[in-house]
């Protein structure tokens, strides 16, 4: 009876030394090939183009056999002097704590920029990377707590290196007690709050810095600042820079009520600054909320990482930096909605309710299928009625008889092959999903749409995805991005769309953390577990995070890093790409400021009951007047034109050389500009 015993423990023995120094030549190997990596600078040209010499590539081998020799000498150093039950438990413990490293030699491709011309294979290698990279760390996180169970009792010197540990930790505890109280209370809240204003400051400065250097268009902050405007003065939905009729006019495309609510803030100084520096105020509140969400859920501090991960979002910044877009500053009011719904403060959360779904149309299907989510759940399952059946109404109302009472829907080349033959209305495209579903499904197998979804997702690390009843927080956002057809923006993390996902993906992350925190439910605790994944009240008072929970907390934080350094807009740098091209985070050279002061000179010798049309890139200084036109559309009717002789569009151009042929004559000029005015203009 104990010979078989024997054997198999001693194949286990064996299996156990050939992973445990296995692991430790890997990881040798991987920290020499970061070490090559760091130390080449012509890496982009390696990546790009498998570019070398022969001679350097023979280095790089060497190097590569060096560390993992070096793993080889390591994993024997710990094995040799205590073998069998000892060493094996000693090489396991220390495989397990360095197994994070086993991935360190593709982190220098990944941070390098200009290695990577297709965004498709840095978004693939990137996903692969944060995949692998979880499991390593809940090896590291496991070595803390378990040795090789197999093996039988820890010897004395295993027991040394447990209490050397426990040690560390313990002097750590005592040098956090000693941390004021007020600090240790209020420490994570006042980090979040710094974040907050960090935040918003550093946007607001620089997306002026892009606006004063004529980085910013007529779509759209130029058509919302007018909008704005006419709003202000009475003129409500009137957009003259975009549709050249009366009030109520703009509700064809868009039913953006909310300004009427923002309005106050804009009267302080209807400028396009206003907008830029509003936007920023919102979205760096917004984290705030989020905070609160998640610190009913998980620790301080980990609901600080993750209202980091919420600042140093890629997505968010390509929204911030295009001008002003209500998508955006709805995910704002919805994040706050959300903590105050979880909160219960039902008023506040039905303030902030209405303020988003008022923002745009579209933004009640996300509220829908929030409430759509609390049924499903159980989780308040009643209010998750009503909000689905008022979100279902305002929409149908909204998009359905309201707005096509004022015309033609103005997006329908969107979804140009989802609609069924004879029919380009938002119905068509619910016909086309609910009768040809395997159609639809189809339409997203493109190579641009998964690398977007990874986009979103990466910096997650793809926690929203982790529980079928929280994936539900990517609905909203795919219906209006993922499903449209051949239009690049929606699938561009450098545009406004990615406002659909935030307010849902951040707050589900939060519960997937708090999820990994608690043992799997068994088939008669499955409520109570949703039920308290979804509350603030944990199944047990100690939340102390779980090996999952920190394994993928910290993997979201290094995904989070990676994919700020390639596509973020924190901190500056060169590159960093927004809508239709790269933002300048530089001041306004000599040239942009007297650009500006032209303009602002040319625009105050217009009557400010005059028609005046301007061209792209300067309508959004100038649009805070009742009648201001897009010259690229058509001249004809306008009073006055403000030119700009540096950067014409094509059918800028060939508008103003209509006017002049039309009799239109130069009254004024600045550096890179002309004013003309229509005979017999007031």
């Amino acid at each position: 009876m104990t010979e078989p015993r024997t054997a198999a423990t001693a194949d286990r023995d064996l299996a156990a030394l050939v992973r445990g120094v296995a692991a430790l030549v890997a990881i040798g190997v991987s920290v020499a090939l970061a070490v090559s990596h760091l130390r080449n600078l012509q890496l982009a040209v390696l990546v790009s183009g498998n570019t070398i010499s022969t001679e350097a590539r023979k280095l790089l081998l060497l190097t590569l056999a060096i560390g993992g020799g070096a793993g080889l000498a390591l994993a024997t150093a710990i094995y040799l002097p205590r073998r069998h039950g000892d060493g094996l438990r000693r090489l396991a413990r220390v495989s397990r704590l360095l197994a994070p490293l086993a991935l360190t030699g593709f982190l220098p491709t990944l941070l390098l920029r200009d290695a990577w011309p297709d965004t498709f294979k840095l978004t693939m290698a990137m996903a692969v990377f944060v995949v692998a990279l979880e499991p390593l760390w809940r090896l590291h996180f496991s070595a803390y707590t378990s040795s090789g169970e197999h093996l039988g009792p820890a010897s004395p010197t295993f027991s040394r290196t447990g209490r050397f540990l426990r040690a560390a930790r313990d002097r750590l505890r005592v040098l956090g007690r000693r941390v004021p109280p007020v600090l240790r209370r209020h420490g994570p809240l006042m980090t979040v709050v710094a974040m907050a204003i960090f935040y918003t400051v550093y946007m607001s400065v620089y997306t002026i810095r892009n606006h004063h250097r004529f980085n910013s268009y007529t779509w759209d902050l130029g058509q919302i600042n007018n909008q704005f405007y006419n709003f202000l003065h009475g003129h409500p939905f009137r957009c003259t820079a975009l549709i050249r009729e009366g009030d109520w006019s703009e509700l064809r495309n868009h039913a953006e009520a909310a300004m009427f609510f923002l309005l106050p803030l804009y009267a302080v100084w209807p400028a396009a600054e206003t907008l830029l520096v509003l936007q920023a105020v919102l979205l760096g509140g917004a984290g705030l909320f989020l905070y609160r969400f998640s610190v009913r859920r998980i620790s301080p501090l980990m609901a600080v990482a993750l209202t980091g991960a919420y600042y140093l979002y890629p997505p968010l910044h390509g929204a911030q930096f295009f001008d002003i877009h209500f998508q955006p500053v709805a995910a704002a009011f919805l994040l706050a909605a959300i903590d105050c719904f979880d909160s219960r403060r039902m008023r506040l959360f039905a303030v902030f309710f209405v303020l988003a779904i008022t923002c745009r149309e579209d933004i009640s299907v996300g509220t829908a299928v929030f409430g759509l989510f609390l049924i499903l759940t159980g989780h308040r399952a009643r209010t998750g009625l009503v909000i689905l059946i008022v979100s279902a109404v305002y929409f149908v109302a909204l998009r359905f008889v309201i707005m096509p009472a004022f015309g033609t829907w103005g997006f329908a080349e969107h979804y140009n092959q989802l609609f069924p033959e004879g029919e380009r209305t938002f119905g068509g495209i619910l016909k086309t999903i609910i009768s040809n579903p395997i159609f639809t499904l189809t339409s997203l197998f493109t190579a641009e749409k998964l690398r977007y979804a990874l986009q979103l997702l990466i910096p997650l690390a793809f926690l929203p995805m982790r529980r079928i009843h929280l994936a539900m927080s990517v609905l909203p956002g795919a219906y209006f991005t993922l499903l449209t057809t051949g239009y690049g923006p929606t699938l561009d993390i450098g545009y406004q769309y990615s406002g659909y996902f935030i307010p849902y993906i951040f707050p589900a992350a939060a519960l997937a953390l708090a999820a990994m925190a608690r043992p799997k439910a068994t088939t008669g605790t499955a409520n109570r577990t949703i039920h308290t994944i979804h509350t603030s009240r944990p199944m047990a008072p100690d939340l102390t995070p779980t090996v999952r929970q920190r394994a993928a907390l910290v993997t979201m934080m290094i995904a989070t890093i990676v994919a700020t350094n390639q596509w973020g807009a924190i901190p500056p740098r060169q590159g960093f790409r927004s809508a239709y091209g790269a933002v300048s985070f530089e001041p306004p050279t000599p040239e942009h400021v007297q650009w500006l002061q032209g303009i602002q000179e040319l625009q105050r010798m217009v009557p400010r009951h005059a028609i005046l049309a301007v061209t792209d890139r300067e309508m959004p200084h100038v649009a805070n007047r009742l009648e201001c036109w897009n010259l690229s559309t058509s001249y004809v009717g306008s009073d006055y034109i403000i030119y700009t002789e540096a950067h014409p569009l094509p059918q800028e151009r060939d508008q103003f050389d209509a006017a002049l042929r039309a009799g239109y004559t130069r009254v004024a000029s600045r550096p890179g500009l002309v004013l003309l005015k229509r005979p017999g203009a007031p």
